[in-house]
């Protein structure tokens, strides 16, 4: 288990910039789920962000997915170091206008769909 916490309580800058970012702006952030290596935040009413730690104390690694709407929903993944050092992103396996993925809560597995399917 990575000795980093996540969520609102935990000390980490990257958490607490997200937040303070979307308060500035007029969002109102909220812990809507979290489990012992999972956290969702609702940050405002289009962007939501899913956090999951994977590994031990030596390899940790967290999995940042970050999915905003606007109004087509579209999804990012980026993949930081125990000590929220970014790594690298994690890419849709299609190529996507508007991918969009979604996180096990459990696992932290990442299951993309292509999102760019328009309706008129």
């Amino acid at each position: 288990m990575c000795l980093i916490a996540l969520g609102i309580s935990a000390e980490t800058n990257m958490v607490k910039q997200m937040v303070a970012t979307f308060t500035t702006l007029g969002g109102e952030p909220e812990v809507t789920e979290e489990s012992g290596r999972y956290v969702r935040l609702t940050l405002g009413d289009s962007v939501r962000v899913e956090l999951f730690k994977a590994g031990d104390e030596d390899t940790c690694k967290h999995y940042v997915l970050i999915t905003a709407c606007a109004p087509q929903c579209s999804s990012r993944v980026r993949v930081y170091n125990k000590e929220w050092e970014y790594l690298y992103p994690v890419e849709a396996p299609f190529q996507s206008i508007f991918p969009l993925a979604t996180m096990d809560k459990e696992t932290g597995q990442i299951t993309w769909s292509d999102n760019d399917t328009w309706e008129y």
